[in-house]
Formats: C-alpha cells, sequence, structure tokens
C-alpha cells in the first residue's frame, strides 16, 4: 500500500517554499539588476570611448573641437547640443552598429528617495536624447563650466533612478583646456577625493550634489561592479 501525503502536509510543504522563494526573491532580482547595469554601462562607456577616439583622429585633440557652451567667447560657432553630437559622436556610433535616432518623448528622473532631480529641465540646456538600438539613451547637458553626457540604461523605462539606470558618465571641463574626459575628470583614482565622501554624493543623488556623476565614479573605481555599500 502506498502512503499519500496528507493535505495539512502539502499545505505546510508549499508555505515553506513560499516563505523561502519570499526571502530569496529580492535577493536574485537585486543581483540580476546589477548583472544587467553592469553590462549595459561597460557597453555605453566602450562606444563612447571608441567613438571619442575616431572623432579625435578626424577632428584633432578634442580641446580644439566646438563645444555648445552657452557663451558667445565659449561657442563662437553656435553650435548646439545636438549638432556637437551628431558631428562628433552619431557617425561613429552608428558605424559600431548602433543606430542612433533622436527620441523625443520626455519623462522625469528621480533619486533614491523617489524626488525629481530636475532632469529635463537642468541647468543652462539640455539636449535632445538619442536612442540606441540596444534601448539605451543618451543626452547631454551644458552650462559655462561643465558639459556632461548622461546615459539612461532603458530610455523611458522604469526606474528612472539616478544611480540605478541614469548615470552621467563624461564630462568636458571648461577650466582644464576645454578637454573631455570619460569618466569624468573628478575620479577617484586620481585622489582627489576619498570612496567616503564619493558615495555619499552618489547617496545624496540629485544634480546640485553631482550625484549621478559620483554614482558612476564610485561604480568604475570600485572595479567597474556595484559593492554591497553602494545605495542600490
Amino acid at each position: 500500500m502506498k502512503k499519500a501525503f496528507t493535505l495539512a502536509e502539502v499545505l505546510i510543504t508549499l508555505g515553506i517554499i513560499g516563505i523561502v522563494a519570499a526571502m530569496t526573491l529580492p535577493t536574485l532580482i537585486n543581483k540580476y539588476e546589477k548583472s544587467v547595469a553592469t553590462t549595459k554601462l561597460k557597453r555605453i562607456y566602450s562606444l563612447l570611448t571608441n567613438a571619442t577616439q575616431r572623432a579625435i583622429n578626424d577632428y584633432g585633440p578634442s580641446e580644439y573641437w566646438d563645444y555648445p557652451m552657452s557663451t558667445e567667447d565659449l561657442n563662437p560657432t553656435g553650435i548646439t547640443l545636438d549638432q556637437f553630437f551628431e558631428r562628433y559622436y552619431a557617425p561613429y556610433l552608428k558605424s559600431s552598429g548602433s543606430s542612433v535616432v533622436k527620441y523625443t518623448d520626455g519623462y522625469d528622473v528621480y533619486n533614491f528617495n523617489k524626488v525629481n532631480v530636475g532632469y529635463n529641465n537642468h541647468s543652462i540646456g539640455r539636449g535632445s536624447r538619442f536612442k540606441l538600438n540596444d534601448g539605451m539613451c543618451i543626452t547631454m547637458w551644458a552650462n559655462n563650466q561643465y558639459f556632461v553626457f548622461t546615459a539612461d540604461l532603458n530610455c523611458e523605462k522604469p526606474p528612472n533612478i539616478v544611480g540605478k539606470d541614469v548615470f552621467d558618465i563624461a564630462e568636458l571641463y571648461i577650466q582644464n583646456n576645454r578637454k573631455l574626459e570619460i569618466p569624468w575628470n573628478k575620479t577617484l583614482s586620481k585622489g582627489k577625493e576619498t570612496r567616503d565622501f564619493a558615495l555619499e554624493k552618489c547617496k545624496a543623488n540629485t544634480y546640485q550634489s553631482g550625484g549621478p556623476t559620483w554614482c558612476f565614479s564610485l561604480f568604475v573605481y570600485d572595479g567597474w561592479q556595484f559593492k554591497k555599500d553602494y545605495p542600490w
């Protein structure tokens, strides 16, 4: 005679399985999200670095390019953010196998506390978003001191949070001979700031604190990974 499980035993077993799943699923999802973000950040960094080098080969050192700054003395040609991207970057991204399409839909981006960080109207100007064929978007913002690339790893799709899927990954620093640097010039490897300082800036996570840039710098400094204390 075969022994069968009672209904009570089945329910207890299912309950245990449910509890274990509830405890482990968030961790698995978290690891997966970090893995996806890591892969995409490495890819967009590689694409922009390659495009920058190829543009340098064609147009000369980046400090001599035309930049879309807000004043005539810094921008004598009157080039716009979109024109800059279309001249120095779009052709090389396309030749690397990425389609580049101007993405006109607007959307908001938030910090870890779900506060709108002014992604759509920051500083003097922000250019159009350009969508690549792998679902990532690139946009730029500029003022009289900085010129910055922002990457959104999945465009308008959630979470749209600075430090999770939105990162500033390159900048021009006007007071440093107009040279484009990837990632930006305050990377921790130069010893200008401590890791703790960068971590707090990343946690603050607003454009006023430089959060999008410090999060990426922290990620690079930590060996291209999100460590346990990263404010994910």
